[in-house]
């Protein structure tokens, strides 16, 4: 519920793009801006306050019980001549992004004949991680296979970190595993508001009474990333009666907080009120899609929200997110956003959509590795498939976790048995 900071760039849905991540690692977001760069969240993240490792990257073993094969990968025509012009800087919320790889204690080791069957095996261990944000984006994966979240999602709820209990709260509603109702209640009593409202939203989806009433307290707080959170339940809950309750909120309090946690929540309002019926709100979020290169965050949420709301008038704006060039060309993150926004979208799909996110499968920043995941769970071929499975042994453990939550969600896809699948909203995750 990302993967994003706290937003969630990083899921269908991410609680995490955006970047992937789109959204965890915007999704987990929304942390204080530097002072000198206020619209820059770089280097904040869920627990940021671990220190970065010295050791080298965990190795990846990935044992198979018997050979198997892989088909040629599809050839995909490029939508636009690409002759490997220089990129333009990263999206400032990315900029220059290390995201730390815990000391190794030994190989990892993935088990299992199929890459489905390698996923599950690397989030049986991603939960136990050190690392809060690859915790978070294991939960959120095993979304796409409830029987995971059933046996593992207990731990998550009582996780030390408030990120993490969110996360696996809305995915434990969204997937409506009711024999966990039980572990859900004692929520509504955490010391985290985004908690708080994640637990309603569960607990409602589970078919238990719970007052809604504290969502509206949490719309109008101070706080951005607990309003932001009340109203993605709001939206999601669907009672068309919130929609007076957002309305009310937006332009109220947050006087002292950062221009840019302030326009991040305003989309996060827009989402919800489109959700809840509102159709007018869809405009700020198209109108975000060419927010200045240095507002880069916005234009990657926006890319991703129009892709859930499946608003197919926004595909023309998408495209030309991916075809401008030269000092128009767009930053990597931002033509990731575009392309997976369009997919998500009813087809037909432009020749060579696919191929604008495989490109950047061997980035150089794990980040964009991890957007790159997230966004192939959509992609229609065999070679995005293939990517993932390349992905799933990455050293980084964030861009493997983001692989495996692809693979599965593109195996649940597939197998017309989803229940409770999400296309929700973005989460401001706590860190």
């Amino acid at each position: 519920m990302s993967p994003s900071r706290a937003i969630d760039h990083r899921f269908p849905p991410r609680l995490i793009p955006i970047l992937g991540m789109t959204s965890i690692a915007m999704s987990i977001g929304c942390v204080q801006p530097d002072s000198d760069r206020p619209w820059s969240t770089r280097g904040q993240s869920i627990n940021n306050n671990q220190p970065a490792p010295t050791a080298p990257p965990a190795s990846v073993t990935t044992q198979r019980t018997e050979a198997s094969s892989s088909s040629e990968p599809m050839l995909v025509e490029i939508v636009a001549e690409d002759d490997q012009p220089s990129e333009p800087p990263a999206v400032a919320v990315v900029e220059e992004e290390v995201i730390p790889i815990p000391e190794p204690r030994q190989p990892t080791i993935l088990q299992g004949d199929t890459p489905e069957a390698r996923a599950i095996s690397w989030l049986q261990e991603a939960i136990f991680n050190d690392y809060s944000l690859v915790r978070a984006y294991a939960y959120e994966a095993m979304e796409h296979d409830p029987s995971l979240l059933q046996e593992y999602g207990s731990n998550g709820l009582v996780d030390e970190n408030r990120g993490v209990r969110f996360v696996t709260t809305m995915a434990i509603g969204r997937t409506c595993l009711t024999t966990l109702a039980p572990l859900i209640e004692p929520g509504l009593l955490d010391p985290s508001l985004s908690v708080k409202a994640a637990s309603i939203y569960a607990l409602r989806e589970l078919g238990q009474p719970v007052d809604p009433s504290p969502l509206a307290a949490m719309a109008m707080g101070e706080d951005p990333e607990v309003r932001g959170n009340a109203y993605m339940v709001l939206g999601m809950l669907g009672n068309p009666s919130a929609i007076s309750v957002i309305d009310a909120s937006l332009g109220q309090g947050m006087r002292l907080r950062n221009p840019m946690r302030i326009r991040i929540t305003e989309l996060q309002a827009a989402e919800a009120l489109v959700m809840l019926g509102d159709e007018a709100d869809v405009e700020p979020l198209r109108a975000a899609l060419f927010s200045p290169v240095e507002q880069g965050e916005l234009t990657v949420l926006a890319c991703d929200m129009l892709g859930r709301l499946q608003d197919e008038r926004a595909r023309p704006m998408l495209m030309r997110l991916i075809l401008a060039d030269g000092n128009e060309r767009r930053p990597p993150e931002i033509r990731v956003a575009a392309a997976n926004a369009i997919l998500r979208l009813p087809p037909p799909y432009e020749n060579g959509l696919e191929k604008v996110i495989l490109q950047y499968v061997d980035a150089e920043n794990p980040l964009l590795r991890t957007q790159v995941a997230s966004a192939l769970a959509n992609g229609p071929s065999p070679e995005a498939s293939q990517a993932l499975d390349r992905l799933l042994a990455d050293q980084n453990p964030i861009v493997r976790t983001a692989a495996a939550g692809a693979l599965l969600e593109r195996a649940a896809a597939s197998s017309e048995s989803q229940p409770g699948t999400f296309e929700g909203t973005t989460a401001t995750v706590p860190d």
